[in-house]
């Protein structure tokens, strides 16, 4: 029998099907949660989190080009063209109130988008979320182009969050590789093009929700506190014990993280 309290896409919406993984719409959401995923990762690492959303929460994991249903379409290395594109695609589902998640590489895309809706005058998100991932003027991260497969291998095996069977199967790996250097060559670019020296542009109007793990070497604690200096709308810094992927564990902490203000 089907939940009562669910609907499927209005025709509108479904224009942002590419982008949308399998989108759950309640009858009438207080909120809808944007999710965007980490290098490498696609919109399905948020397919668990369909059981432990409230029902009046519209879970709205992003698809980005180039994996899963999406994989014939090119990778997106660009912050302007994936930008224009994304901010497109989600205009019709910003008719309710929204808060913007993302881990990692999706952190570092979700404040891009965040941006945009402020500075394109729509509506902007009750909040931003960013997991595991460093403020913005950081550094421009890791260069896939000045590295050999191999050692670009090696670098990524040291974040943790792609499976081990990826590493010791040349075929798996070989399919990887691609996309994963568009993934770190984008991360380099949203690095660099948040590099303006004017803060109306620079800060959100929205508070941010910064999380990071103890341990984390390629965001640390005292560089994720930096996204501070990125909201003129507060901010709330937590951290935890455990390495990159630490966060990524505990989905009802980046869940709650994202639907409760913070105290």
């Amino acid at each position: 029998m089907k939940n009562p309290s669910h609907r499927p896409a209005s025709s509108s919406m479904t224009s942002a099907s590419r982008w949308l993984w399998m989108p759950r719409l309640s009858l009438s959401p207080r909120l809808r949660l944007f999710c965007l995923p980490y290098a490498g990762g696609s919109a399905s690492i948020y397919r668990g989190w369909f059981d432990m959303v409230p029902a009046d929460i519209d879970l709205c994991p992003i698809q980005l080009p180039g994996r899963e249903a999406r994989f014939a379409e090119s990778l997106i290395d660009d912050p302007q063209t994936l930008l224009d594109e994304l901010h497109q695609a989600v205009q019709p589902w910003l008719d309710r109130p929204f808060v913007l998640l993302g881990y990692s590489m999706g952190g570092l895309i979700a404040h891009a988008l965040a941006r945009r809706l402020q500075t394109s005058g729509g509506p902007t998100p009750q909040r931003l979320v960013v997991a595991a991932c460093s403020s913005p003027d950081h550094s421009t991260g890791v260069d896939p182009d000045q590295m050999s497969d191999a050692e670009f291998a090696a670098y990524v095996r040291t974040l943790g969050g792609t499976p081990e069977a990826v590493f010791e199967h040349a075929e798996l790996l070989e399919l990887l590789l691609p996309l994963l250097k568009a993934d770190f060559r984008l991360v380099r670019r949203l690095r660099a093009a948040a590099q303006i020296p004017s803060d109306t542009v620079r800060r959100l109007d929205c508070p941010i929700t910064a999380l990071a793990a103890h341990g984390d070497a390629h965001a640390t604690p005292q560089q994720v506190a930096r996204w501070a200096d990125f909201t003129q709308g507060g901010a709330h810094v937590t951290s935890i014990p455990g390495e990159h992927f630490a966060l990524w564990q505990q989905p009802r902490l980046l869940m709650d993280a994202a639907l409760t203000s913070p105290t």
